[in-house]
């Protein structure tokens, strides 16, 4: 039940295109793979086909399957065993050589590493291990036959060819994973920016209440105080009783806040909740808190996770055989707080491993309300017995 972020689709698309094209490219060269490998020893030969061939098809089949650190991991796995296969290839010959001296054919699919290394690396990390792939592919193809003399010119034009098709892949790839970042850097800064507009709305609320009464009250006792009568101290008198216990007001409410109660507070979730795709009936309100003020950036930022919470387990929680997935919306209301339970018993997850870089129960739910003051929230899933999320906000904990 995890909103993924734009980062991580990007990553599969990538590695099923690796993966494909390593598969395609493997058999265009099947003719010189298999004219070449009797002149090899069998189990180099087994364990290119099994590592540096068979884990780009396996990306490629697991690419939307598998978490996206399965991923990372069969990526760095190939581009690893790369390195290995280039280093024993001379080793591996057998006496005498490949008849003719074509070249190896490795050197011919090995670009595939250097992208399923972009995949896992950094921008100059990859671009050192294309350096690093390209060198050892000179070496391979001048000390690659045995009983011949070496062929520096051709074994650099190759090492160059390899480096340039390389470098274009890679870049391809690396700024593509650019702009997934990029895309959740944007949903960050639009949900900062959103909850600043409303923090703004408030402060103007709140501005025009001010306004409102400096005009109202306060000139109401500087008017009743220059009338010459003999009403006039008492009505000054209790005119500034009456701006007095205004002022207190907003001393306790100072300008940019404004607090939420609890009917305010309950009709705000209800429409969080449906809005994000809950049906009415699994919506249940139990509780009175007549006194309930909480604080409009909290209750944002609770209304939000709420909504997060039903749409991850609409688009998450269902059953691979389709069985119906039931959902309880709990809204409670304490004298002193309120707490909110969203709960499905779909197929859920491992909770432990939600990455650190989860968007929408990292940023939206846990992080967005446990920041506030006052707020906690919480989740627990295991995979197959649903999950449940706790979304709460205390007055006491309210050190603001």
């Amino acid at each position: 039940m995890i909103t993924e972020s734009a980062i991580d689709r990007v990553l599969r698309v990538l590695a099923l295109s690796i993966g494909v094209g390593s598969v395609i490219f493997t058999l265009l060269g099947l003719g010189d793979i298999l004219a070449q490998s009797p002149y090899l020893d069998r189990t180099y030969v087994i364990a290119i086909w099994a590592v540096f061939f068979g884990l780009p098809a396996l990306l490629a089949v697991l690419a939307f399957a598998v978490p996206v650190r399965v991923i990372r991991i069969l990526a760095a796995a190939h581009a690893i065993s790369a390195v290995v296969f280039l280093v024993f290839w001379d080793p591996a010959l057998a006496d005498g050589g490949i008849p003719g001296h074509p070249e190896p054919f490795l050197l011919s699919v090995i670009s595939v590493a250097t992208c399923t290394a972009a995949l896992v690396l950094g921008w100059l990390p990859s671009w050192l291990f294309i350096f690093g792939i390209a060198a050892i592919s000179f070496i391979v193809r001048v000390f690659g036959y045995i009983g011949t003399a070496p062929d520096f010119s051709r074994a650099f034009q190759d090492a160059l060819l390899i480096a340039m098709f390389s470098g274009v892949m890679t870049t391809f790839i690396q700024l593509t994973m650019a702009i997934g970042r990029g895309q959740d850097s944007a949903v960050v800064a639009t949900r900062e920016s959103a909850a600043a507009a409303k923090a703004a709305e408030a402060l103007d609320r709140q501005r025009t209440r001010y306004h409102a009464f400096t005009h109202d009250d306060v000139l109401a006792t500087l008017n009743s105080a220059v009338h010459n009568s003999p009403d006039a101290l008492l009505a000054v008198r209790a005119s500034a009783q009456h701006a007095l216990a205004k002022m207190n007001e907003f001393r306790d409410d100072p300008i940019g806040r404004t607090f939420h109660g609890e009917s305010e507070m309950a009709s705000l979730l209800r429409g969080a909740a449906v809005d994000a795709g809950a049906e009415l009936g699994e919506i249940e309100v139990d509780g009175e808190a007549p006194a309930l003020a909480v604080p409009v950036e909290v209750s944002d930022a609770i209304a939000e996770a709420l909504a997060e919470a039903i749409r991850n387990s609409i688009r998450h929680a269902g059953w691979p055989d389709g069985r119906p997935v039931h959902r309880r919306v709990g809204i409670e209301f304490a004298p002193r707080g309120l707490r909110v339970v969203v709960a499905d018993d779909g197929i859920g997850f491992t909770a432990r491993r939600v990455a650190p870089d989860r968007l929408g129960v990292r940023v939206s739910i846990l992080q967005r309300v446990n920041s506030q003051p006052g707020g906690s929230a919480s989740l627990a899933s295991a995979r197959g017995r649903g999950t449940t999320v706790t979304i709460g906000w205390s007055s006491a904990g309210d050190a603001s």
